[in-house]
């Protein structure tokens, strides 16, 4: 119950914009069952994709994939307090 209403939860970021480490990001995704939450890293100029030969083909912004779990199982990760805390002091309550 706890770990749906969390990722429930999670799942209300969903669109916003956030900074990721000092890059801009905006949040796409919580794979709950892989425990991870997806954001796409929003650079001035994404990088160059290459297709399954290696050629040049487009650009397309980066995934990052953030552990929701801590490294040893217990307790959130600090990748996603690290987010978690700049999105409340970004929009900090009342």
């Amino acid at each position: 119950m706890y770990e749906t209403a969390f990722t429930d939860r999670l799942r209300q970021l969903i669109g916003r914009q956030c900074q990721f480490y000092g890059r801009p990001c905006r949040i796409v995704d919580v794979l709950a069952s892989e425990r991870r939450l997806v954001l796409e890293a929003r650079d001035a100029l994404p990088p160059i994709q290459t297709n399954q030969y290696g050629q040049p083909t487009w650009r397309s912004y980066e995934h990052i994939e953030i552990r929701l779990d801590g490294a040893d199982g217990d307790g959130l990760s600090e990748e996603l307090l690290h987010l978690l805390d700049g999105l409340s002091s970004a929009h900090p309550a009342g």
